[in-house]
């Protein structure tokens, strides 16, 4: 019986390689290797042991495939060899009489009926390796032996899921809480009204959630009827229950909502903080903690961000909680002065296109303002670049101003109040639209360019207004040093059913200093060219956050007995058995992208950073592998252990085995089916295919 390595796991595509060859990996990889071949062995042992009940002999157990006989190691203990193959893509157990190759085991099947229509059939098993119907052969079990060898190894991937559940839980699982720290502009959240700070308390039936729970509900909800959340708002003790009705535009469903932040710096920092963070003094250092900004004491990251907005322009003094660290130093609180950060700029305004979306109870929405619309002036005086549009609406907050805009090429007047902002609504996600939050409104920003700034940065490269930037690839200080161009290819694709500068423009303010843009231009005649761009300061513009970055917010899920974790176990695998299923009807329904699945590299990377989150989240990811083989494994596909299956249900119905012919038909079908998966996944792994990001859900 055969495993093939290959499960419908939600993941997202990231270079590998490099990641591969740091020795600091190498002790990650041992883990992950040596899990993933437990995973497998499991498997593998539960046909193994049902087989030696039954009293089938078996030839060969091994890990990987020995093609060609290739082969790592083995040896010979009894009647068996054990070994490790050289193609590491499963495993198997190879029992007497009993081929997964469909036009071996019809030769075997035929050479069979031969030995017993001529009644010439040994009293002991001497006629060659496989005696015809030898009563060790697998082939002389009667059905339900058959089925129960058949379905071990799926039955051990199960128990196995449960075990390594109810381990984890009983060490102690860190999962991210189900609170908000941003919601993609224009997305389902967004159009909900969710912000910075909200907790989702309930998703559909499921209380108190973990973000997990958010992945699984949003991922495989119902799309048309939607998704029910409980939302809690701390910032005025309001809860309300509403139905969000998941997005498909990227690919898989999404409403739209960023995980927790906390208020702690990243425990390791491979690299200086980026914007004013890296420039605060005395330095912030890893594991950091803010507990207030000039006095006002903070405790969740929408509290910090409230009043980061309130004086963006000035210094801060941060009070900072500082961990001991490992030379004996005890914990201390410090006082670090944090400048502001202002705006990096290319010099360009791109053109402002339609209104994707209103926000329930917005002032746009109490105006009328309605998707499609194109908002063309302010108090008379025209909109000149969308993406400052909303920082100067702020500074009109509670003073009434008349908006013109365009609706089937009609004018329309109408007036309304920008309110207050509080949270931050930033274009982090590719393709999405610009958030004006001071009304309410998303809107379309092309990278068409309608302006450029007279001597800046664009106007310097040649950039002309009409022209549009296709391709943006950042490349850093150090890749200029080694003199590295991003022209050729790679970077972030730009297209009118792809608008993306927003999110170019979000992310210029999280990359290094001194970080150029490399940009492929489409002139007007359609002839494209390189340009590349060094961004500048724009004077009084500033960005929020000041490229502070903090810890996922996390809270510890420990069971508190021995059966509390066998239950809680049980039900982790339970969900991730169903997850499977889940999403493979959604993925045969074309409900969601097969760009969403990962191959065998993919699959290891995933459980590479697993490790690398502890011990008991590396179990989880056990938990999950374990139960996409055994939903996997059991899929009526012939050559899998399903396919088999029905096999053996067909001749326990009439009495009499398939057809040959037909078994080594569907088995071929099967077969090729599997190789065409196969290879699809390998072209997602190396980025031959791209995948889908899942970054935020």
């Amino acid at each position: 019986m055969g495993v093939c390595v290959m499960a419908a796991v939600l993941v997202a595509a990231a270079p590998w390689l490099e990641w591969i060859v740091q020795p600091s990996s190498w002790w990650v990889i041992l883990q992950v290797a040596l899990g993933l071949g437990f995973v497998i062995f499991v498997h593998e042992l539960g046909h193994f042991l049902v087989a030696k009940a039954c009293g089938v002999k078996c030839e060969k157990f091994f890990l990987g495939f020995d093609v060609a006989g290739l082969k790592l190691a083995s040896f010979k203990w009894g009647e068996t060899e054990y070994g490790i193959g050289a193609l590491p893509l499963g495993g198997y157990v190879k029992m007497l009489g009993q081929d997964d190759n469909p036009a071996a085991a019809a030769k075997e099947a035929e050479r069979a009926r031969a030995a017993l229509a001529s009644g010439d059939l040994p009293p002991e098993p001497t006629a060659g390796p496989h005696p015809a119907w030898d009563p060790r052969s697998y082939p002389a079990q009667s059905v339900p032996e058959r089925m129960a060898i058949i379905s071990a190894g799926v039955i051990m991937n199960v128990i196995f899921a449960i075990l390594m559940a109810s381990w984890a839980f009983g060490l102690g699982v860190k999962e991210l809480t189900c609170e908000v720290s941003g919601v993609r502009p224009g997305g389902a959240a967004w159009r909900a009204g969710l912000r910075t700070g909200d907790e989702i308390t309930a998703i559909g039936s499921i209380k108190d959630p973990i973000f997990s729970d958010l992945q699984k509900g949003v991922t495989l909800g119902d799309v048309s009827k939607g998704v029910d959340f409980t939302i809690h708002r701390p910032a005025d003790d309001s809860t309300r229950t509403l139905t969000l009705r998941p997005d498909t535009d990227l690919g898989v469903p999404t409403v739209g909502v960023t995980s927790p932040f906390s208020l702690t710096l990243p425990l390791q920092l491979d690299k200086p903080l980026p914007g004013a963070a890296g420039a605060a003094r005395p330095p912030l250092a890893a594991g950091d903690t803010i507990t207030a900004v000039d006095g006002t004491p903070v405790k969740t990251y929408a509290e910090l961000v409230a009043v980061l907005l309130q004086r963006p322009e000035k210094p801060v003094s941060l009070s900072v909680s500082r961990r001991p660290n490992a030379a004996g130093a005890a914990a201390e609180t410090l006082a670090i002065e944090l400048p502001p950060q202002t705006v990096r700029s290319t010099g360009l305004t791109m053109s402002m296109i339609d209104v994707k979306a209103v926000q329930d109870g917005s002032p746009a929405a109490a105006a009328g303002i309605e998707p499609g619309d194109r908002l063309v002036a302010i108090d008379g005086k025209p909109i000149a670049d969308p993406l400052v549009l909303d920082e100067e609406l702020r500074r009109q907050a509670g003073t009434p101003v008349k908006l013109t805009l365009v609706r089937d090429g009609v004018d329309r007047e109408v007036e309304l109040m920008p309110r207050d902002v509080s949270w931050i609504e930033e274009s982090r996600w590719p393709s999405s639209p610009v958030s004006v939050s001071s009304l309410g409104v998303a809107v379309g920003v092309d990278a068409l360019v309608a302006a450029v700034e007279p001597d800046g940065p664009a106007a310097r490269a040649g950039i002309k207004p009409g022209e549009r930037v296709t391709r943006v690839v950042f490349v850093s200080p150090e890749e200029q040093k080694a003199g590295q161009t991003g022209n050729a290819a790679g970077g972030l694709e730009l297209s009118p059913q792809s608008p993306s500068w927003p999110y170019v423009i979000a992310a210029l303010q999280q990359v290094d200093a001194g970080t150029r843009l490399d940009l492929v231009v489409e002139a007007a005649d359609g002839t494209n060219r390189d340009v590349s761009i060094d961004p500048v300061d724009a004077a009084g513009r500033y960005v929020a956050d000041r490229g502070l970055l903090f810890e996922p917010l996390t809270r510890m899920v420990r069971s508190g007995s021995f059966l509390a974790a066998i239950r809680h176990g049980f039900g982790r695998a339970v969900d991730d058995l169903s997850l499977v299923y889940k999403f493979l009807h959604k993925l045969t329904s074309n409900q969601i992208s097969p760009r969403l699945l990962g191959g065998p590299i993919e699959i290891a990377k995933q459980a590479g950073k697993s490790a690398e989150e502890g011990f008991s989240r590396f179990l989880l990811f056990l938990t999950m592998l374990s139960a996409n083989l055994a939903v996997v494994n059991f899929l009526p596909i012939p050559v899998l252990d399903g396919g088999h299956m029905v096999f053996l249900a067909y001749e326990w119905l009439r009495g009499k085995p398939p057809s040959e012919g037909v078994v080594a038909a569907l088995s071929y079908l099967g077969l090729a089916l599997i190789l065409t998966l196969m290879m699809f996944v390998f072209g997602l792994d190396l980025g031959l295919i791209p995948q889908i990001g899942r970054a935020h859900v």
